[in-house]
């Protein structure tokens, strides 16, 4: 099978997909934490006094073997698992996402699908086959890991923990480096997928 967009560019479009799924939570705030900007001292004061739940979200690009193929092939690797598991104990919940397109300009009409793997001790990668139809509209799908509905997503991130955003800051600036510590690495320094970097939902209790 065959990738034909990054991650990367998985992100741009789920990110806002997966932000409305989230809205009836609070404000909803997608972020890509840099360490030098939202927990400075400026950004800290600006949030005093307010509550927040912390999501971590990774985009998984799909995969066909032929040109408009209506078989999509996705797979979330066991390392993600590993990030989830840390994630979980800090009481953030962790989900992954997938455009069901079969070219990179039909990622906004597709149907996406989202995986709540925060508390599944998968110990190897999971592959799932979705087949889409003229619409990119899931039809059948096949795999042990299975997908999850809205409800069950909100549901899981209310169970989650809230903190204050010296808390919510300082959980984005620690898992990362506890994914780094993944304990059997797959990847060499240089492969550009040696490092996890969720994208963090930060929402604010109103």
């Amino acid at each position: 099978m065959t990738g034909f967009y990054s991650d990367k560019t998985a992100e741009y479009a789920l990110v806002p997909k997966f932000a409305e799924l989230l809205a009836p939570l609070g404000t909803v705030v997608p972020i890509a934490f840099s360490g030098r900007r939202e927990n400075t001292l400026l950004g800290l004061e600006s949030m005093t006094g307010e509550s927040f739940r912390l999501v971590a979200f990774f985009a998984r690009r799909p995969k066909i073997d032929k040109v408009g193929s209506r078989r999509i092939h996705g797979t979330i690797y066991e390392r993600f698992f590993w990030v989830s598991h840390q994630a979980a104990l800090m009481g953030v919940p962790t989900f992954c996402g997938i455009s069901l397109t079969n070219n990179i300009f039909d990622q906004a009409r597709a149907q996406s699908l989202w995986f709540d793997i925060t508390e599944l001790p998968r110990r190897e990668d999971q592959n799932f086959i979705c087949d889409v139809n003229e619409n990119l509209q899931l039809e059948r799908f096949c795999g042990q890991i299975q997908p999850a509905e809205r409800a069950t997503i909100q549901a899981r991130v209310l169970e989650g923990l809230t903190f204050d955003w010296k808390e919510a800051t300082d959980i984005m600036a620690t898992l990362p480096g506890i994914a780094d510590m993944y304990p059997q690495p797959r990847f060499g320094f240089h492969s550009h997928n040696w490092r996890l970097r969720p994208v963090y939902f930060a929402i604010r209790i109103t």
